[in-house]
């Protein structure tokens, strides 16, 4: 193996991992930030490390071969269901937990990871997301690490509760498209509002496939935020 991606709550978490995977030192590969993430944000950044000499391939750590966009099987996805379980248990909530399809209007795309959605549903689960979903941010951190702890192949686990991530996204999806819509039109730039990294990468991909605007991360810590420009080349 050349290159592997992976994700982690840091970028410099990402790398280390990478490094471990490919058995490598820093200073023989080439790293590429896919997608950042800031402490300040409960985001989670995932990079691409690929030894140097060697092209890029669009892998997940410890898979060999071409990312599926459907859903894991079945023990990966019992697996993941335990450790959300066992962790509302230990925090004194009474939930039920689903493995789902991918409730998102975008799809996982074929070069990122293998990807278990999980569906939390229960009474008084507010706490649980926290404020902006931060709460829900830091648990699915908890969740991804203890969950690859027991598998070969780093698999991503997004988390729901009560639909929450799931209304922000469609929230989201449609105030980039209205906001790109704008910038067509008018050929100036707008700036969103700051978000956490997550959020960030929704906008992205809502526009990745609107060749009349580009989008772009600036800012620091808290206060980082996508700007949706024109695209001056189409």
């Amino acid at each position: 193996m050349h290159s592997v991606e992976i994700q982690a709550r840091s970028v410099e978490e990402a790398v280390r991992l990478a490094l471990e995977q490919l058995g490598r030192p820093e200073d023989e590969v080439d790293v590429e930030v896919l997608v950042d993430a800031d402490p300040a944000n409960d985001g989670e950044a995932l990079v691409r490390v690929t030894a140097k000499g060697h092209a890029a391939q669009p892998v997940a750590a410890g898979y060999t071969g071409p990312v599926q966009a459907d859903r894991p099987d079945e023990e990966t996805e019992q697996i993941a269901k335990n450790v959300v379980t066992e962790l509302l248990d230990a925090m004194g909530f009474d939930c039920q937990v689903m493995a789902v399809d991918n409730p998102s209007a975008i799809d996982v795309a074929p070069d990122e990871p293998p990807t278990v959605f999980i569906d939390v549903n229960g009474r008084d689960l507010g706490m649980l997301i926290g404020r902006r979903g931060e709460n829900l941010a830091q648990f699915q951190y908890m969740v991804n690490l203890l969950v690859n702890k027991q598998l070969e192949i780093w698999t991503r686990v997004i988390v729901d509760v009560e639909g929450y991530r799931a209304r922000r996204e469609e929230s989201l999806i449609s105030l980039a498209r209205r906001v790109a819509q704008q910038v067509a039109r008018n050929h100036k730039p707008v700036p969103l509002e700051p978000m956490p990294a997550n959020e960030r990468r929704v906008v992205h991909m809502a526009l990745r496939n609107d060749d009349s605007v580009v989008t772009e991360s600036s800012g620091e810590a808290g206060n980082r935020r996508v700007t949706i420009q024109p695209n001056r080349n189409s």
